[in-house]
């Protein structure tokens, strides 16, 4: 990763692209919290999936499933932007 390029700024998120192993990551930046969040498809590629949802559907994302539920069991897995969830609906 180095070549951090924006690609939209919607008022609210950035939305910047750069490449890990010539893989595109798409990263959001919340302008007033400054809160980063990652495309979670893209970390899914980086790791070697096609897709989140093959990802979550390996032993490996079940594992991360059953990690999330242990350590936040009142937090859902899936929410809305800004639910504290592992993966949010974000549109930009």
């Amino acid at each position: 990763m180095g070549n951090l390029r924006l690609i939209k700024d919607d008022g609210i998120f950035l939305l910047f692209v750069d490449y890990f192993q010539g893989i595109p990551v798409r990263i959001l930046k919340n302008k007033y919290t400054e809160e980063i969040k990652f495309m979670a498809d893209d970390v899914a590629r980086c790791l070697g999936y096609d897709s989140l949802h093959d990802l979550l559907s390996s032993d490996e994302g079940l594992d991360y499933i059953s990690n999330w539920k242990k350590e936040h069991n009142d937090i859902p897995l899936f929410g809305n932007s800004d639910s504290g969830s592992m993966f949010e609906q974000i549109t930009i």
